[in-house]
């Protein structure tokens, strides 16, 4: 037994830990040493490392770069309309242009009424990228990646002005899915949407302040809202929203991709379903925003705010001036 103890004590002395690619990380909270990653790994740009390690970009960009297939999520949503993923293609196109090039393609797999399927989606790039490098797009300059971002999305810089720095992403992604979304969304939606975005606002304010603030009557209008439970599912009511959380999802990816030229929000308050599908139906009947929002000044003028944004995007888009890729330009994908 004794021999086997110093056997046991020798070999600890002398055994040496590998370097690994997670050391870095967890000692000095660095990128690994690329030259330590496994062979797959190799198509990361070196600055994406430190990124992907940290969760703030999404994983997906490695399979993108190795040119493999991408599955699309399925959401609750009408399955004889098209798949939700379809109305945020553009901006996965541009996604797909910075990582590999203009004119590359990706092949994706959706569904097609219940049917699994394929197509090959072209990347495209917007004009502020097109002379952009993937291994230099970490210190292109914050105006041109803000550029990239909002020509993306179709939005003006001052569209956004008035908007609270952490909702500019979700005002601009709300204007885009209003321009894409198949089905128009109508109007109640839009409201609907923006009355939860207020409804977010203040819990987060409510919970930064570790709830000292008072729940005011607003906060506790919204909240009777949700407590009453759902009603029966309305379909196109779950179809048009889960266009915009796709949307969303594709926004904060490019964004993250860009370097975070807008500020990322915090994704826990930008949707409640059970909330928003609630306010579909009270705004169909005699409820309106002001009837909800009254005795709260500051929640009336976000929601203004918000409202104005994207109305008044709208206006200068019938006027003739556009902004973004068209949801025609190579959007709709070659199946496979």
């Amino acid at each position: 037994m004794d021999a086997a103890l110093q056997a046991l004590s020798r070999g600890i002395k002398v055994y040496q830990l590998q370097p690994g690619c997670l050391e870095q990380f967890f000692i000095k909270d660095k990128a690994p040493d690329p030259g330590h990653l496994p062979d797959h790994l190799s198509v990361l740009p070196d600055w994406t490392l430190l990124p992907l390690m940290k969760g703030t970009l999404p994983s997906t960009i490695i399979y993108i770069l190795q040119l493999r297939p991408v599955i699309q999520g399925v959401q609750v949503e009408d399955p004889s309309l098209p798949s939700g993923n379809n109305t945020s293609r553009p901006i996965r196109q541009v996604v797909f242009g910075l990582l590999l090039g203009e004119s590359r393609e990706v092949k994706e797999y959706d569904r097609e009424g219940m049917n699994l399927t394929s197509s090959m989606v072209k990347a495209i790039l917007p004009r502020a990228a097109q002379q952009m490098q993937l291994d230099m797009l970490n210190q292109a300059p914050h105006s041109v990646r803000l550029e990239m971002f909002l020509e993306t999305l179709g939005v003006s810089q001052s569209t956004l002005n008035g908007i609270p720095p952490h909702l500019r992403l979700p005002v601009a992604v709300t204007y885009y899915w209003l321009r894409h979304a198949h089905l128009r969304p109508d109007h109640p939606f839009l409201q609907a949407l923006l009355l939860g975005l207020v409804y977010g606002e203040l819990c987060r304010q409510r919970k930064s302040q570790r709830g000292f603030i008072e729940e005011g009557p607003v906060l506790e209008r919204l909240r009777g809202l949700i407590q009453r439970g759902a009603r029966s599912l309305d379909l196109a009511v779950a179809h048009a929203y889960s266009q915009w959380q796709r949307c969303m999802r594709d926004g904060l990816d490019l964004n993250q991709l860009l370097c975070f030229p807008l500020p990322e929000p915090q994704i826990a308050w930008l949707y409640r379903g059970t909330l928003v599908h609630q306010l579909v139906g009270q705004l169909r009947g005699v409820v309106t925003p002001d009837s909800l929002l009254m005795e709260d000044p500051s929640s009336g003028q976000l929601y203004r705010a918000m409202l104005e944004a994207i109305l008044n995007s709208q206006e200068t888009e019938t006027t003739g001036q556009q902004y973004g890729p068209s949801a025609d330009s190579g959007a709709g994908g070659r199946r496979g």
